[in-house]
């Protein structure tokens, strides 16, 4: 079996100090910001050149020990199944390691008892920061991250009973670009599909909703768990009402009502028009495709992870993180 290099065979060869090799190997700083030791760049170049040689492999493990540091992520997102959170993880992920963070994912489905599970499991495994969803009722999660005292970004919603950093879209004017869009295309009797949680994206469009048209406007809500059962009630309720125009909350309720108003023969984009909200392939499957609301995921993945990266720097630098709560609030476009 090959012999394992360390640090110690890589200052014998080299001729130097086992410290020296190891501050090189490291790139160590002292508290106040400055490097240790005095090394020339030759001498600097000649360690880097025989850990090469010899294929020297640094215990990541050790490495993390001995800085006090894990370089893991805790992601906790709502639905990694909807594309919508699984292009967020895909960009985050992106983006942590290209900085050398592990990223821990965690999947709530909307239940705050997992949103709380996920928060205490992730603390214990020393995760440095998290990107986080609350669910409705999340409250206890919430408060025991806060507590803490790690570094964490709340993305896609936000509550004003929490002073946190957020990263989300201005759902309101997407709300009003969604309706826009619909009158455009000549529908006058226009209805919401919505999810019965009460969380902020789905009231904040709602809210949209009624101010652009009253409050008699009507607006369906559905179980997050959505049965066929349950799109086919709405279905049923706009064939009677004569609707002519929905504009949907999101895709997967989107998908269910579509697939139910398409079973009963109602011809989408002729008999009804559909302005939904990010993205699914169904779309295209009509003509003329549906219009949708694209938000800006890379953007919203690249912002959280920019403002989390900034925010355990800080902390490993002693700074007070506790005061940094921006809301980024970022636009999305009609597709």
């Amino acid at each position: 079996m090959a012999k394992n290099i360390t640090i110690k065979d890589i200052a014998k060869e080299a001729g130097v100090s086992i410290a020296l090799v190891s501050f090189v190997m490291n790139n160590r700083i002292g508290a106040d910001g400055k490097q240790k030791y005095r090394v020339s760049e030759a001498t600097k170049e000649r360690i880097l050149e025989v850990a090469r040689r010899l294929d020297y492999r640094p215990n990541s493990a050790a490495r993390s020990l001995r800085q006090g540091r894990t370089h893991v992520l805790g992601v906790i997102l709502s639905d990694m199944g909807n594309i919508f959170y699984g292009t967020i993880a895909h960009y985050l992920e992106k983006m942590a390691n290209k900085h050398g963070y592990t990223v821990l994912f965690g999947n709530t489905e909307e239940d705050p008892e997992q949103f709380n599970r996920l928060v205490q499991s992730f603390l214990e495994k020393d995760v440095e920061g998290f990107v986080v969803v609350p669910c409705q009722g999340s409250q206890a999660g919430m408060e025991r991250l806060m507590a803490s005292g790690r570094p964490f970004v709340v993305i896609d919603r936000h509550n004003p009973n929490y002073d946190v950093p957020y990263v989300y879209t201005d759902n309101a004017d997407a709300m009003r670009q969604a309706l826009h869009a619909i009158q455009e295309q000549g529908a006058t009797k226009i209805e919401m599909v919505s999810y019965a949680m009460r969380i902020s994206s789905m009231t904040d469009r709602e809210d949209s909703f009624h101010e652009v048209l009253g409050p008699d406007a009507h607006i369906y809500h559905l179980p997050f768990t959505i049965t066929e059962a349950d799109a086919d009630a709405v279905a049923e309720e706009v064939i009677r009402k004569g609707t002519d125009g929905l504009v949907m909350s999101s895709n997967v309720p989107s998908v269910a009502v579509l697939k139910a108003l398409f079973r009963r023969g109602v011809r989408i984009q002729e008999d009804i028009r559909i302005v939904g909200f990010d993205y699914s392939n169904v779309y295209n499957f009509f003509n003329p495709p549906i219009s949708y609301i694209l938000q800006p995921l890379p953007e919203i993945a690249e912002q959280a992870a920019k403002y989390l990266f900034r925010l355990i720097e800080m902390r490993e630098s002693g700074e007070d993180i506790s005061t940094v709560k921006d809301k980024i609030i970022l636009k999305a476009t009609l597709k």
